[in-house]
């Protein structure tokens, strides 16, 4: 059940540097199974414990279709699958069942389908996209402890843990943005899935739902204004702070890296480069849980941690000893 939505878009790459260690190594036996899960269909539940960052899954597409594609489209890519993967592919989530006017085939791709792109030249609305088995399976959270990326050297789809996880717990991803209050994520949900969630942050009442429809919605208000904080970095770093605070109550990994970088590039205006460097290390840990060492924002986060003067708007204000990491 992916979208085309997921969280908010990335506002520019955001890089990690140097070695997380032993914590983000593919397990070498499965650590999850393919089950039932309390109010829903089917699920994957850890098996064992799963450190932050660890890599839990790595699949490649079962067929891909371009944009637009049609039932006849669909029907064909599933006539060069074995009877065993067409069965499986018609037990997958169906979000236009009700309403009748999607033809099966292309209703269940709709609904199940990911990108299978990662380049940001192509915009979402063109991105390729394919249908997989067990990808298909993780459950919506709207506090996720899982995150995904397209590998394209692998050609699949790399699932890591945004948190720690213990045996017996859930692995969750977030279809829609997770930001905003939860009458807002709900809608969402129910435009594009056709269910409302029901995961704790959604289950909760009173003053505590208010609080946590609160921290979010600040939070993506604080998104838009740290980077126009540019001429007002002290504000900014300000901001940037509220911001990872505000996440940590939420249990949100997903925009950590985000906030740190802008605090990164906030210093590096004003040519503090010592806490850019503590800044730049903190996106990197971040972004190594959902998208690896390996990736282009490991490598160019290696290289503004290395050297953070590197960064194209180094000095481009007086200098300002500004703040690093609470």
């Amino acid at each position: 059940m992916d979208t085309n939505a997921s969280a908010l878009p990335s506002r520019r790459s955001h890089p990690p540097p140097s070695s997380p260690g032993a914590e983000l190594e593919t397990p070498k036996v499965p650590v999850y199974y393919v089950s039932g899960v309390q109010d829903k269909d089917k699920g994957l539940v850890a098996i064992q414990p799963l450190p932050r960052g660890t890599v839990f899954l790595e699949e490649r597409p079962l067929f891909t279709q371009d944009p637009g594609c049609t039932n006849s489209n669909v029907l064909s890519a599933l006539a060069g699958c074995t009877r065993d993967e067409q069965r499986e592919y018609f037990t997958l989530s169906n979000a236009y069942k009700s309403g009748g006017k999607v033809l099966p085939a292309l209703a269940i791709f709709q609904t199940n389908s990911f990108a299978c792109d990662d380049s940001p030249q192509t915009a979402p609305s063109k991105q390729r996209r394919g249908i997989f088995l067990t990808a298909s399976r993780i459950n919506h959270s709207c506090t996720p402890n899982v995150g995904r990326i397209w590998d394209s050297g692998q050609q699949a789809l790399v699932f890591r843990t945004l948190h720690p996880v213990q045996a017996g717990e859930e692995l969750c991803m977030n279809y829609v943005d997770v930001l905003g209050t939860r009458e807002e994520r709900n809608a969402h949900l129910a435009d594009y899935f056709g269910f409302q969630c029901a995961c704790a942050v959604c289950a909760l009442l009173g003053e505590e739902l208010a609080q946590s429809d609160q921290r979010r919605a600040t939070v993506r208000r604080l998104y838009d204004e740290v980077s126009m904080c540019l001429k007002e970095p002290t504000l900014g770093i300000r901001k940037a702070k509220l911001a990872l605070r505000l996440l940590q109550e939420e249990r949100l990994a997903l925009y950590e890296a985000t906030f740190c970088f802008d605090a990164f590039q906030l210093c590096v205006l004003v040519s503090d480069f010592g806490n850019a460097k503590a800044w730049a290390r903190k996106a990197w840990h971040a972004s190594c849980a959902s998208s690896g060492l390996d990736g282009p924002a490991a490598r160019t986060f290696k290289m503004y941690w290395a050297n953070p003067g590197a960064h194209r708007l180094a000095g481009t204000l007086p200098r300002m000893v500004l703040s690093g990491p609470d």
